[in-house]
């Protein structure tokens, strides 16, 4: 790997490059939609809305900004990273090679034996642009659990970025006590809906809002919405926009973002999640969709596809103390423009909790320099 047109580079010549990779990345993936389609199982309407969306955050005067903002946190760029890709959402590739190649940090990146495509396009569209400094970012793919080529990875570079579960972090901490890892886990996320975005005049924009984030990406990522938190103002009105939800919502995003084949193991989940709801409360499912109307304790995950629960709230601070049955797993919390600022509060409040705060219909779509984890998106590239 040759490192030096990198690091000699400066801060505005790799964010022009990044840019302008972007840029090809953007056509590329266009033309090869249905090819992602088959490699990520999602659908091709789906494959394009996630290239384009997160694609377009990572224009040059975003890059720039954001590398702004890192070098007034202080710190020298790490010598090296590798990375350790999870195959649930196929744009978060983007983000995490990006990131550090912009600080002048060279790159290893393992790509999910379950989607490969999307990490070597974006290589292909890095090396095309500028084959020098597209020198600086290498992949490969092996079998989670090699440890003699794991141990490759990570003892050739300075740290570890590793995105994946809990189980998978944790196995490769004992595989490798004395590893650098920066630990990228489970996480989940949630919504919260006030009284005001429910009632007429603002609850359509709420529906429209709210189906987006429960369908981006078949609700796979961590800022997949599982809960929503809704403070109706009476029970006929909460069962109203439930229904409305339903048809307005995830079922007419059907034709526009179809959602992508049901895998057979998550159709059992999905059947057995289904069931319980509508022991516990109240279930309506549509052909791709299905929300369970249920109480925010105790929280029960649904097996992501568009499934979700609908949790009905006194008021934010119930919703905020729900919240802390996730934990840390807690990534992305979506809220309606009213409520926003005032549950910001309520969580900042919070502890225990250190989520990323969005507008709703934004859930899946940060900016480049949201939080990850809590923490800035170069905590862990910076000595």
């Amino acid at each position: 790997m040759n490192v030096a047109a990198l690091r000699a580079a400066s801060t505005e010549e790799r964010a022009e490059w990044l840019g302008a990779a972007v840029e090809h990345l953007l056509r590329r993936s266009a033309e090869a939609c249905e090819a992602l389609s088959k490699s990520t199982g999602l659908s091709e309407a789906m494959v394009a809305w996630g290239a384009r969306t997160t694609l377009e955050t990572m224009r040059p005067e975003s890059l720039r900004a954001l590398a702004e903002e890192a070098r007034a946190a202080g710190g020298e760029p790490i010598s090296a990273l590798s990375i350790v890709l999870a195959g649930n959402l196929f744009t978060a590739a983007a983000r995490a090679v990006l990131v550090p190649l912009l600080l002048g940090i060279p790159v290893t990146v393992k790509a999910s034996s379950r989607e490969t495509l999307f990490p070597r396009l974006l290589q292909e569209a890095l090396r095309r642009v500028d084959p020098e400094l597209g020198e600086a970012i290498e992949i490969v793919v092996f079998a989670g659990g090699d440890v003699e080529r794991e141990t490759s990875l990570i003892e050739g570079a300075e740290r570890t970025a590793v995105y994946g579960s809990d189980r998978t972090i944790d196995a490769m901490q004992q595989r490798h006590p004395n590893a650098n890892l920066i630990a990228h886990g489970h996480g989940v996320s949630a919504a919260y809906c006030g009284p005001e975005a429910l009632r007429e005049g603002q609850v359509e924009e709420t529906i429209e809002q709210l189906a987006l984030d429960v369908c981006a990406y078949d609700q796979r990522g961590c800022l997949s919405p599982q809960i929503i938190y809704a403070a109706a103002d009476s029970e006929p009105a909460l069962f109203t926009f439930v229904e409305r939800l339903a048809s307005e919502g995830l079922a007419a995003l059907e034709k526009e973002l179809p959602r992508g084949p049901l895998p057979v193991d998550v159709g059992a989940a999905q059947a057995q999640w289904r069931g319980l709801a509508e022991v516990e409360g109240s279930l309506v499912v549509g052909n791709t969709y299905g929300i369970a109307v249920r109480p925010p304790q105790p929280v029960r995950w649904s097996p992501g596809y568009r499934n979700v629960t609908l949790a009905p709230v006194r008021d934010r601070a119930e919703a905020v103390r729900a919240m802390e049955a996730f934990g840390t797993s807690l990534k992305c919390v979506g809220a309606d423009p009213i409520s926003s600022a005032s549950l910001g509060v309520e969580l900042d409040r919070n502890e225990a909790l250190s989520a990323y705060l969005c507008p709703l219909g934004t859930m899946q779509t940060p900016p480049l320099d949201a939080l990850a984890d809590g923490k800035p998106v170069w905590q862990g590239l910076l000595r």
